[in-house]
């Protein structure tokens, strides 16, 4: 992340068109949730590109779901992997969403809640939910997007995210469930998943590709592409 007195933060990932990211949906003049904020990234070049935006990010480590291994910590002692996952993920994220902020000097909300008290809120208090890269990381991804379709007047958009590319009604596990090391990651879903569960919820739905640099790979920074799901609600 750039900011504007010249620091500069890299990270896993590096985005190099905000607008390409989202489908080249335009956010001007909306109000936009912006569903697993982290460090801010999507929240404020929302508003930057003219969106009053509002970032939604985990309370506590209660609400993190990991895959189940014999030998996980998560597995073996459930407390004290909450208070690793709190100290080496939650609070460091949360930190740099406010240091972002004032960075930035926007004016963007952030909220702390768990994604089922998502359902508790007003019917379609935003114009559009975004959330990024995050279905992977969730273990009940289909009641999520429930609820993100219930937040959106106008659409759901999830940036970023494998889809099987297939029509069959189809969700499996993103790795061969070997390797407890990647115990933080779960599901890919079909494009006819997707379809079926948007229009169950009066939606239609389109894939546009989008790009990010991963920072991470072994051989050095490698680009990505993976779809954009982009989520209308009809009428």
């Amino acid at each position: 992340m750039q900011f504007p007195d010249g620091e500069s933060v890299k990270g896993n990932w590096t985005i190099e068109d905000f607008g390409r990211y989202i489908g080249g949906y335009d956010v001007s003049g909306k109000t936009v949730l912006d569903v697993g904020t982290a460090s801010g990234y999507l929240a404020f070049h929302a508003e930057k590109a003219g969106a009053t935006v509002t970032g939604l990010d985990a309370a506590s480590t209660h609400e993190f779901r990991h895959c189940p291994f014999a030998s996980s910590l998560s597995y073996r002692d459930i407390h004290q992997s909450r208070q690793v996952w709190e100290s080496e993920n939650i609070t460091p994220i949360k930190n740099s969403w406010w240091h972002a902020w004032h960075k930035f000097n926007r004016r963007a909300k952030c909220v702390y809640a768990p994604m089922p008290e998502l359902y508790e809120w007003r019917e379609q208090s935003f114009d559009v939910v975004m959330a990024g890269a995050v279905a992977e990381h969730l273990s009940d991804p289909v009641y999520a997007i429930g609820a993100w379709a219930r937040l959106a007047r106008e659409a759901v958009l999830i940036p970023f995210t494998d889809v099987l590319p297939i029509d069959d009604l189809v969700i499996h596990p993103i790795t061969p469930l070997d390797n407890p090391n990647l115990f933080y990651v779960w599901w890919h879903l079909s494009r006819g998943l997707y379809q079926k569960i948007f229009d169950n919820l009066c939606f239609d739905v389109s894939f546009i590709q989008a790009e990010a640099i991963h920072n991470d790979g072994a051989s050095g920074p490698e680009r990505a592409m993976r779809p954009t799901i982009i989520a209308m609600r009809r009428g």
